[in-house]
């Protein structure tokens, strides 16, 4: 009994391991996508936060492949499953405003990356 469960455990770790190396090559990146200014004179007592983006975010290899996207939800936040590397991201919306910023960002290994993007709303 005590040599099947030892067996069972073996076989275990070593099919843990063959997803282990897999799963090793892989990262995840995340944030949100904001936009700002959202009022034209900010007061103490009237505040004007960043205001979330509905955009597809894009992560883009060196030469300009597009290789995973997703769209933000209503709080402007997203999630991109990744190979470990370097990327370029860009918020992509149907309109000339807001104008959102590249960033660039490295993906690590079994590792959540956070990366916000910063839109300007025009507003001056």
């Amino acid at each position: 009994m005590v040599a099947a469960v030892i067996a069972m455990s073996v076989l275990l770790v070593g099919c843990g391991t063959s997803t282990d190396a897999n799963a090793s090559s892989m990262g995840t990146l995340a944030g949100r996508v904001t936009a700002g200014p959202t009022c034209p004179v900010e007061r103490p007592d009237h505040p004007c936060p960043p205001a979330p983006v509905i955009a597809r975010v894009q992560a883009e290899t060196a030469q300009g492949r597009v290789v995973a996207s997703a769209k933000t939800n209503s709080d402007g936040h997203y999630r991109l499953g990744l190979r470990v590397g370097s990327y370029t991201l860009a918020a992509v919306t149907s309109s000339p405003l807001p104008r959102c910023a590249t960033v660039s960002v490295t993906v690590s290994p079994n590792h959540t990356t956070i990366a916000s993007i910063l839109c300007d709303t025009g507003i001056r």
